[in-house]
């Protein structure tokens, strides 16, 4: 374990940069986000510690899409909160995202502030003038959950706030039938092809385009995101990633007829090691190709796949900005609930 330095807090707190080559290391950091997870969400799938390692892991090759400092805060030998910054290195070379949660056990000790002030001082090292951070708010805690308050307190600043839907499976076949029939008329110059884990070779270059429309077209609000650079090798360093995680991603695109392209996609992730909650990724449609019902019959497609692969699968979670009418409407007519939200917190370093 390497020290990156200190923070103080009765003289007993301190911060170090873990390698997350180092298992023990990571254990310690992972029970912290496993316990969070706990606290936030009983009973629900949280974090898997092979998925988080391999995450950091991959970073570590040469050429990574990112690159991820560890940060764990310890009083004694006891690690009582973790931090995992993400650096872009191919664009938003301003900024970085940050997962940062302390052990319910440690609230209101000083180790968030510890935390955030090592983030920012390694963010200011790698050259970024802004960090990002999520903070979950399950039901009834939507606007002052533990986290938004504690960023606020931090001086960091609410940039957007998206909204959690769960959607149930298997869906009602009435549902199914309800919803296809009414996006038919809209569709006819379309169709849709499935996939699991690998994009067929010839929507591989349409698939890096989408997901470069993803970083420019959808809500962000105040969130200070810039567009991504992407082309089919990334989108395969991609999957290979998924696939070291031992996660199974169900895709569905739409593809225009008349010029083969594909115009809109979406993406269901399941974790083999725990199917019971499946995630909603990218989805997205072309704006030249919107209005045509094509992230409804993408997503009946991909959920009608998941149910067949992975029946243990009981539902899929999503998150949408609360400003995308579009995408909430489609999610409403598959029979989605609430289920709290997320808020994303951003602060600019000077």
């Amino acid at each position: 374990m390497a020290r990156t330095g200190e923070q103080e807090d009765g003289d007993r707190m301190r911060v170090d940069q873990l390698d997350p080559r180092d298992d023990a290391a990571f254990d310690e950091w992972f029970a912290v986000v496993e316990a969070a997870d706990a606290l936030a969400r009983p009973g629900e799938p949280g974090s898997l510690r092979q998925e988080e390692q391999q995450l950091s892991l991959d970073a570590l090759r040469p050429g990574s899409d990112s690159c991820h400092v560890l940060l764990a805060a310890h009083e004694g030998d006891r690690c009582l909160g973790a931090a995992r910054l993400e650096l872009p290195q191919r664009d938003n070379l301003h900024t970085c995202e940050v997962e940062l949660v302390v052990h319910p056990d440690a609230r209101r000790r000083g180790v968030a502030r510890a935390l955030c002030g090592q983030v920012e001082r390694v963010a200011r090292e790698h050259g970024r003038s802004a960090v990002a951070a999520y903070a979950d708010e399950p039901p009834g805690s939507e606007g002052c959950s533990a986290g938004r308050l504690a960023a606020l307190a931090l001086g960091w600043e609410v940039v957007q706030v998206e909204v959690r839907r769960d959607i149930d499976l298997p869906l009602d076949p009435a549902l199914v039938a309800s919803v296809s029939q009414q996006c038919a008329p809209y569709a006819g110059d379309y169709e849709i092809r499935t996939w699991i884990d690998r994009c067929p070779d010839d929507l591989v270059d349409d698939r890096a385009e989408l997901s470069r429309s993803m970083s420019t077209d959808v809500p962000l609000d105040r969130l200070d995101w810039r567009e991504e650079v992407w082309d089919a090798a990334r989108v395969r360093r991609g999957e290979e990633l998924v696939k070291a995680m031992d996660r199974t991603v169900v895709n569905a695109g739409a593809v225009h007829v008349p010029t083969g392209r594909m115009v809109a996609y979406t993406q269901l992730a399941v974790p083999r090691a725990r199917p019971e909650r499946a995630y909603q990724w990218d989805t997205i449609v072309l704006s030249a190709h919107r209005g045509r019902r094509l992230a409804t019959l993408a997503k009946l497609s991909a959920l009608r796949e998941l149910a067949a692969l992975s029946p243990g699968t009981r539902f899929v979670s999503t998150w949408n900005a609360k400003e995308n009418v579009a995408m909430i409407r489609v999610n409403d007519a598959l029979g989605a609930r609430l289920n709290g939200g997320i808020a994303t917190v951003q602060k600019v370093l000077g």
